[in-house]
């Protein structure tokens, strides 16, 4: 009896210290499930805030790009006015009323331009237009002072790049140059109203006129931040909700950007709606947190599964950041920046691979614009491009680098034979009607200038220099040409004739023998 009696004590105790191994490997497994569930909500909440803050620092990114170009339209537009032989004789030489107003109207009815006006060496305010009303005038430009800070930098510009020609000064070449150093860009507020303004000199194009020995004589033109600014942002990066405040922004955190005057003073900021990565986030790792009773490592794969999901969605967004950096949104061709960039690579690479460079300026789209509209302007735009890239295929790289000028880096045609060809290509596909709708048909004319790396020239600005002088020439010749830096232009019809394809390799021969000698 007494041994039974310590048998069952035994067994007691015995299943006693089972149990307390049991609730003790259920306990450390427990903790060990809460500790990674708790880790794996750490590591949630750390990603969301990381990938929100990454998310807003793209944003931005791209918000301050999409204003740079905005700006950047204004000057384009400017520059139709601005920078020409004409309007220093009529402006800054010998002032023409009729003119005037005929050009500064045609900012507001061609561009949308709010406000323009022209100012005198003497800060004079000697033409103002507002929308299709233009005032001739002498008042100080004092009288709005909001004005006097563009102005100013505007003059020191024109200082910093004027150069004297005979009988006066003219302006260093914009080709290559950051439109930064030819106008004051910014924000201002008036009347109250947020507003881009852009001042920039009236100088000449042609040189064929010089400018008097005083103070740049300025073009100002001012946009207000309205719906048709910001129909043109979220036509760009579609953000929802987009505002613009006066003052400083409330919340450093929220999607936003502050903006400054020409001054360097706080005048307001933008605001959009916050596109949260938080939502898809959590709905992954909280079932994860809940299978962890079932295997860490499902729970390890789903997050290693997530993060490399997040990484390939920050690289797309990048990649689509620089693609809109390097492009030209209307027309989907290289913009200037990277017509620079691959300028300046096949110079450095001009010893293994010769290249050339092909300048094309469209003819009579101004006047496409004037009777037909800025958007009809667009889609001529659009069409050109279209048409330049089917003729050039991947022997070479189409850029849009202005309003209606083109360039062509050709790498895999650049004996002069095959130059002819294509620009004949493109002689003869360009003045093709292009259908507006509506039954209106527009039509334009395209002139060319070839240089040739590296016999016209070793360097980028040389070979962009020769090139221009070759369109000149073609432009002169009457438009609808081609021409080489150093030869006249052929008409189009001869572009493609074999005899003249003959003619042109026995030049070639001729000055390669001379070259020799």
């Amino acid at each position: 009896m007494a041994r039974q009696t310590l048998r069952r004590q035994a067994d007691r105790i015995s299943r006693s210290q089972k149990h307390q191994i049991s609730r003790l490997a259920f306990a450390l497994a427990s903790l060990l499930i809460a500790v990674c569930a708790i880790s794996l909500l750490f590591v949630g909440y750390v990603a969301t805030r990381a990938s929100e803050k990454e998310a807003l620092k793209h944003q931005r990114y791209l918000f301050q790009n999409t204003l740079r170009e905005r700006m950047l339209v204004i000057v384009h537009e400017q520059l139709g006015f601005s920078r020409r032989d004409m309007s220093v004789r009529r402006i800054v030489r010998d002032f023409d009323k009729n003119y005037v107003r005929q050009e500064l109207k045609s900012l507001w009815s061609a561009f949308g331009h709010d406000r323009s006006m022209i100012v005198g060496p003497d800060n004079v305010v000697i033409a103002e237009a507002f929308l299709d009303y233009t005032h001739i005038l002498r008042r100080p430009l004092s009288d709005t002072m909001e004005f006097m800070p563009a102005v100013a930098q505007a003059r020191s510009l024109f200082a910093d790049h004027r150069t004297r020609v005979p009988g006066g000064y003219s302006f260093s070449s914009i080709q290559g140059l950051d439109l930064n150093k030819i106008a004051a860009l910014g924000f201002m507020l008036l009347d109250g109203r947020p507003a881009l303004v852009s001042a920039i000199p009236i100088i000449p194009d042609q040189d064929k006129v010089a400018l008097p020995d005083k103070e740049a004589t300025l073009l100002v033109s001012v946009k207000y931040l309205d719906r048709d600014f910001f129909d043109f942002v979220n036509a760009q990066i579609r953000f929802r909700e987009l505002q613009f405040h006066v003052g400083p922004s409330p919340e450093p955190d929220h999607p936003g950007l502050d903006i400054y005057d020409l001054e360097g003073l706080m005048m307001g900021h933008f605001t959009w709606e916050k596109l949260s990565v938080a939502r898809p986030i959590w709905h992954t790792v909280i079932p994860i947190v809940l299978a962890l009773s079932v295997t860490l490592g499902i729970m390890a794969f789903a997050i290693a599964w997530r993060i490399g999901k997040l990484t390939n969605s920050l690289q797309a967004s990048e990649h689509q950041n620089r693609f809109l950096a390097l492009h030209d949104t209307l027309s989907g061709l290289a913009n200037r920046l990277s017509f620079n960039r691959t300028l300046a690579e096949a110079v450095n690479t001009l010893s293994l691979r010769p290249f050339a460079l092909m300048h094309c300026d469209l003819d009579c789209f101004k006047l496409v614009n004037d009777t037909h509209g800025h958007a009809a302007g667009d889609a001529v735009i659009k069409e050109v491009a279209k048409r330049m890239q089917v003729v050039i295929g991947d022997a070479g790289l189409p850029c849009r680098i202005g309003g209606d000028e083109f360039a062509i880096i050709m790498n895999d045609v650049t004996e002069r034979v095959g130059l002819q060809k294509i620009a004949g290509q493109l002689l003869s596909a360009i003045p093709e009607p292009i259908d507006l709708g509506n039954g209106e048909v527009a039509k334009v004319g395209i002139s060319i200038g070839i240089s040739i790396a590296p016999e016209d020239g070793l360097g980028p600005g040389d070979l962009q220099a020769a090139a221009d002088e070759a369109l000149y020439r073609a432009k002169n010749a009457g438009r609808g040409r081609m021409a080489f830096a150093d030869h006249a232009s052929p008409p189009p019809e001869k572009a493609l004739d074999p005899d003249f394809k003959r003619e042109s390799q026995k030049d070639k021969e001729q000055r390669v023998k001379r070259t020799a000698g």
